[in-house]
């Protein structure tokens, strides 16, 4: 009867262990698969944030340019200004909004700041020179900030062939 009982013991410990095993076997697949779906959204949110700020970066300092080519007294390209309104920076400021939710908190602070001082920049650009080269010593600082948050994020410079 001991021997018996002993063996009953064994054959449910081993389905016990075998029934723990599947099912853990079974959640950790499904964690693996979940795991690699978020890994690949995460990539995609990462490398449209890169494209993203990248490209208002480039849009901005072209702004910036224009309003320093009107500053100096020569012709911005046609479609820059109409009447008292800078298109291309209205349209940047539409993209911050737009894309706030993949530019995240920070790069959204971090580009309305830009664009609410190229904004400014584009009122100061009539007034005086010393005016003038504050602004462009505050735009160097901004664009470094944005700098330094964009490494902080992507590590760019980590990156080596």
């Amino acid at each position: 009867m001991l021997a018996f009982g002993a063996g009953l013991l064994f054959v449910i410990k081993l389905i016990v262990e075998n029934s723990i095993a599947s099912e853990f076997d079974a959640k950790s697949k499904v964690f693996e698969a979940l795991l690699k779906r978020r890994s690949a959204f995460e990539e995609k949110v990462l490398s449209d944030r890169f494209v993203l700020i990248t490209g208002l970066s480039t849009r901005l300092e072209h702004v910036m340019t224009n309003l320093n080519r009107l500053h100096s007294g020569l012709p911005a390209p046609d479609g820059f200004m109409k009447q008292n309104e800078i298109v291309p920076l209205t349209e940047i400021f539409e993209d911050i909004e737009i894309h706030r939710l993949v530019l995240g908190e920070d790069f959204h602070r971090l580009f309305s700041k830009q664009a609410q001082f190229a904004l400014k920049v584009a009122n100061v650009s009539r007034s005086s020179p010393e005016d003038w080269r504050k602004g462009v010593e505050e735009w160097a600082r901004l664009r470094q900030e944005v700098g330094l948050a964009a490494e902080a994020a992507f590590g760019i410079s980590k990156i080596h062939w």
